[in-house]
């Protein structure tokens, strides 16, 4: 019999009531417009027969839920009594058994009708509001056009492609609806971003700048999991600890005892990856309200907060995560319900959507995998716990469970073991039989399963590692059969050892599941081993595995899924047409979709030069990368620094600095990528305005530099992508499939979006000035140069030898 519960808010009242040891128990549940509960939050633990009622919690349109243990659900006197109350203010009222299978609607919630969002409020925000609090306030039509728009969307239940150029302000143009329209329907919308810094820039700028204005809403930010210490692990870790692990952990309890948050991108210190894994918050091993930190838990807070909030900040990974998860399991997600989402940085989404479910196995990772199982040194491991504490003598188990306890534990050890010892053989006779060198990678294709390196070597170590590790697994699934015919009494121990091995266990299925794919052809995935960089010790393969196309997955599980999404970006187009993007993330032939781009308020005729210089050779020719720094090395003296060179790979990136180092010596700050981290690169780039910074991807985006500190960029080739990637060969492969050219239908238009990026970096305000240099002569030369050029906006063009383009572009880049 179906319950008008949605699956996480049943298991949220069971799970309160199974702790209650089945008493009767009090709730207060949102309901959403489908007429289901969707949210509940527990408030009253009673007795058999009784429960304490919270008159003044509930608000109208909310329901008030309790169970009645005998199952019976026809309501008491008091209940009836209670019902009156409530109902008079539109509270509804429902019963439900203990296994939430069944449930007796009481008293129905007041119905709250969708509130569309009055344009004329949207216009008068921007229009009045901001202005008063923002000195020298400057109107932005594009703005405000946008943000009517996107009111429009969460009033219809749109499907919305929406770009904004550079300037138009677009952050606020979503957040500032998003927020109305949450605050009046007493529901939430999800805010997505790609990188960090956007989330961090609508969390402590624009959301607060909305509030000083007046707007008058709840906000809140949530990261994974993942990124949130446990105090409870902490603890643990603590009483653990050895040596140089020692005072990491003693390094994040100091920490931990100021921070607001708990969160690791809070940390000023840097911790490596096991410490942090040791205290890391995580869905396989919490106590949640049993857990003493309950009440102030870094994570559980952050879900209070989300649970509260009208607008909810997050990555793309984690709403992605949160509506596969949802997708697959009927409604039980990681965030909190909501039916409409902005997707700001959306041109990023296909490969976030890749990212989320690609899949890889090498030595380090199965390591990971069983870290906690094995004692070493004076820790002890997760089994020798539980032997300690479960079958160290006869207080609770049968003999005859004890004995096959022990043996399980042994088996699991000695097959972990084996695995441990035997991975690092596996990994570097399959690097070997593949003939993987350094940075190579090589795909798993029919072609290459019929070779006799597969046959040989590959396909049968394959087989040694899935044995392997079912051997490891049968036993973990053997013990976990004896552990849970313990009595309620002997679970009241530590249980951090039993949260280890279901870890150790879930995480070798995902490997298994992984080795299996592998080894047999699915045509919607591709499979590859890449040389491990990760594991130092000599070469060894890492195996991998990605879905193909994410379109219909995106369609499925995001676009059909919500009442509403717009997705956002500064680059959505390529020559002006939405087509590319729209049929990379699914929406091809979708009849909600609409589409606007708001153009950037900047005048690029005058504040912007692009110079491309004729005389360099084309890419393809052999003296192009000498040719090209030269005329780096010349433009740098021009402008006097200021300039970042944005390159397609590390070897050019390598081979420009140290040309430029050559012949600049310190006359200049010279910076290049992977000198230091990149927050620490800008900030001294930042400090100096003749310093040179040369980037490659990271750097043609999310970076922003205003004023006259950025006064040139300079992109040396065209950012093709070239298609020696697995995932970027089976993309090809499958449109060549459809009668497509690959080139036309994907690598151009995705190399059209990143040159976008890439010039997007120099005109960051209307004062700005300065120049782009295409030092790739392709871009005039080949038929598909003009998709580049009309996709940029209306900037002047300087062409000609080298000397007359610096020359031409001089008063935009000198102060002099």
């Amino acid at each position: 019999m179906s319950v008008r519960f949605t699956p996480e808010a049943a298991e949220t009242m069971r799970n309160a009531i199974a702790e209650a040891h089945g008493v009767e128990v009090f709730a207060i549940g949102k309901v959403g417009h489908d007429r289901c509960v969707s949210e509940l939050e527990i408030h009253c633990r009673g007795t058999a027969d009784s429960v304490p009622a919270l008159l003044q919690r509930p608000k109208p349109g909310e329901v008030v839920i309790h169970n009645h243990p005998s199952g019976v659900l026809e309501p008491s006197g008091a209940d009836m009594a209670l019902a009156n109350l409530y109902g008079e203010d539109g509270v509804g009222v429902i019963i439900v058994d203990n296994k939430v299978r069944r449930d007796r609607w009481v008293v129905e919630p007041m119905v709250r009708p969708l509130v569309r969002l009055d344009l004329a409020e949207v216009m008068h925000f921007f229009e009045e509001k901001l202005p008063a609090v923002i000195p020298q306030y400057e109107s932005r039509p594009g703005q405000i056009a946008m943000a009517l728009r996107v009111a429009e969307a969460l009033n219809d239940g749109q499907v919305a492609l929406f770009e904004a150029g550079t300037g138009t302000g677009k952050s606020l143009a979503y957040l500032v609806p998003a927020a109305m329209w949450a605050v009046q329907n007493h529901g939430r919308v999800a805010i997505a971003t790609y990188t960090i810094a956007l989330q961090g820039q609508l969390a402590n700028s624009d959301l607060k700048l909305m509030e000083r204005a007046g707007l008058e809403f709840r906000s809140a930010v949530l990261m994974g999991r993942n990124n949130y210490l446990c105090k409870r692990k902490l603890e643990l870790a603590l009483s653990d600890a050895t040596g140089a692990n020692a005072a990491a952990i003693q390094s994040l309890d100091r920490w931990a005892r100021t921070s607001a948050m708990g969160a690791r991108g809070d940390l000023n210190f840097p911790v490596d990856e096991h410490s942090w894994d040791q205290v890391q918050s995580d869905s396989d091993q919490t106590l949640a309200v049993r857990c003493p930190h309950y009440a102030n838990c870094f994570y559980y807070n952050a879900r209070r907060a989300a649970a509260d909030a009208h607008v909810l900040v997050v990555n793309h990974h984690l709403l992605l995560a949160d509506m596969a998860a949802k997708h697959a399991s009927g409604g039980t997600g990681v965030l909190p319900r909501y039916d409409r989402a902005v997707v700001d940085e959306g041109h990023h989404l296909e490969d976030a959507a890749t990212l989320l479910y690609q899949g890889q196995l090498g030595v380090n990772s199965l390591r990971r995998s069983v870290r906690g199982v094995l004692s070493k040194g004076k820790r002890k491991g997760a089994l020798a716990q539980i032997q300690r504490q479960h079958f160290s003598s006869f207080g609770h188990l049968h003999p005859d469970d004890v004995e096959m306890g022990t043996e399980h534990i042994d088996n699991i050890a000695l097959a972990t073991d084996t695995l441990l010892a035997n991975a690092p053989m596996w990994m570097e006779a399959m690097a070997e039989a593949a003939g993987l060198a350094d940075e190579s990678q090589v795909r798993i294709t029919p072609e290459f399963r019929a070779k006799q390196a597969w046959l040989d070597q590959i396909n049968p170590t394959l087989d040694a590692i899935k044995r392997s590790m079912l051997k490891v697994l049968k036993p973990i699934d053997g013990l976990f059969d004896v552990l849970d015919s313990l009595p309620d009494d002997a679970r009241l121990g530590n249980p951090q050892p039993i949260f280890d091995l279901r870890r150790a266990r879930r995480r070798l299925k995902q490997h298994l599941e992984l080795c299996s794919g592998l080894g047999a052809h699915d045509p919607d995935w591709v499979g590859w081993l890449e040389r491990d960089r990760r594991y130092k010790e000599a070469t060894a393969a890492r195996l991998c595995s990605a879905p193909i196309q994410v379109g219909s997955m995106l369609r499925a599980q995001l676009f059909e899924t919500l009442q509403a999404t717009i997705v956002t970006s500064a680059t959505l187009t390529v020559g002006q047409r939405f087509e590319h993007v729209a049929n990379r993330i699914g929406l091809k032939d979708c009849e909600r979709m609409q589409t606007a781009n708001f153009p950037s308020p900047f005048d690029f005729s005058r504040q912007a030069i692009l110079g491309i210089p004729r005389d360099v050779p084309s890419p393809k020719e052999a003296h192009f990368v000498s040719a090209a720094a030269q005329v780096v090395v010349e433009a740098i003296r021009l402008s006097d620094g200021g300039v970042f060179v944005l390159c397609t790979s590390f070897a050019m990136l390598n081979q420009l600095h140290a040309a430029a180092t050559i012949a600049l010596g310190d006359s200049f700050p010279l910076l290049k990528q992977r000198q230091m981290g990149r927050e620490r690169l800008l900030s001294l780039y930042r400090a100096d305005r003749r310093s040179v910074l040369f980037g490659t991807d990271s750097f043609w985006e999310g970076i922003d530099v205003k004023g006259d500190q950025l006064r040139m960029i300079i992109i040396p080739r065209l950012p093709f992508r070239v298609p020696t990637e697995p995932v970027q060969q089976a993309r090809h492969e499958a449109l060549q499939a459809q009668g497509l050219d690959p080139f036309r239908a994907y690598s151009l238009p995705q190399a059209v979006l990143r040159f976008r990026q890439g010039f997007g970096r120099l005109i960051r305000t209307c004062t700005d000035t300065g120049a782009v240099l295409v030092l790739d002569r392709r871009i005039t030369s080949s038929w598909y140069g003009r998709v580049f050029m009309n996709s940029l906006p209306d900037v002047p063009r300087a062409q000609g030898p080298t000397r007359a383009v610096l020359e031409r572009v001089r008063h935009l880049v000198r102060s002099d």
